[in-house]
């Protein structure tokens, strides 16, 4: 290598071309959503402006580099977001503005949006049953088996036990489809057997009221536990229930399945 000269862990080609089709060639900037792609003066042709950047920069010195991350994964579509040219230069020139954090719900958000595009036959046939035309979706739901107190245990680790004899983990995103901004609060997290709710807890949400913008996706991150092991047997299904800021209508939408025997000790 030349003296002097830095490595650069840029991405491959299809990095590039993935991270543009997941977000539909739009740039990922919630206020921008610009389209990157369109037909060149020349028949045959395409322009693109748009940019592969990197979340953690390619290179030492660069915005927001990650020293932890190996080669492999600063080249990975994990480690990159689809922007117009303008945005990409405008979160490389302010780093501390634009954090990972910040990019990295950019390019959810704009997944989401791409998805709900493509299935928004679904996406409004969902929206259109809530009178407040909120969507609901999972990203993902694990629930494992917490080392403290349960039956058959034959240590007792009180730390453990604190944390719940089950533990659930989740991420749900909300989207606020009217033309202005709703709020929800009393937020609870609900294990039901067919139309009892065996239990309501509003501890997984500290945070209280959650804002919904018009048009925007909206994520919770859940990591909470059940200290009464026995509502877990009891329970076939998870949801999460929440009311509208006013007019305190009560919205409920199902998480999860309880698959009980998936639902082991951790290794």
């Amino acid at each position: 290598m030349t003296q002097g000269l830095t490595m650069r862990d840029d991405f491959p080609q299809k990095t590039k071309e993935t991270l543009a089709r997941r977000v539909g060639l739009r740039c990922s900037n919630p206020k921008c959503r610009r389209l990157t792609s369109g037909p060149h003066a020349t028949s045959g042709k395409s322009v693109n402006v748009g940019v592969a950047a990197h979340v953690t920069a390619a290179s030492l010195g660069g915005p927001r580099y990650d020293a932890s991350l190996n080669a492999k994964e600063r080249m990975s579509v994990n480690n990159g977001i689809w922007l117009c040219q303008t945005c990409a230069k405008l979160v490389d020139s302010d780093s501390v503005k634009f954090t990972k954090e910040v990019l990295l719900n950019w390019k959810e958000t704009a997944e989401h949006l791409a998805a709900s595009e493509i299935h928004r036959q679904d996406a409004a046939a969902v929206c259109a049953e809530d009178a407040h035309s909120i969507c609901f979706a999972v990203d993902y739901w694990r629930m494992w088996r917490n080392r403290g107190n349960l039956p058959g245990d034959s240590v007792v680790v009180i730390e453990g036990w604190a944390r719940g004899d089950v533990r659930y983990s989740g991420r749900i995103r909300l989207r606020n489809d009217l033309p202005q901004e709703d709020v929800l609060h009393h937020l609870r997290m609900e294990f039901q057997r067919g139309d009892e709710v065996l239990f309501s807890d509003e501890y997984p949400f500290p945070d209280g009221d959650v804002v919904l913008p018009p048009g925007k996706w909206v994520t919770l991150e859940v990591c909470y536990g059940l200290h009464d092991f026995s509502i877990f047997e009891k329970a076939k299904t998870v949801w999460f229930r929440a009311e509208t800021v006013g007019d305190n209508d009560t919205h409920r939408w199902q998480v999860a399945t309880i698959d009980h025997a998936s639902v082991r000790m951790p290794e």
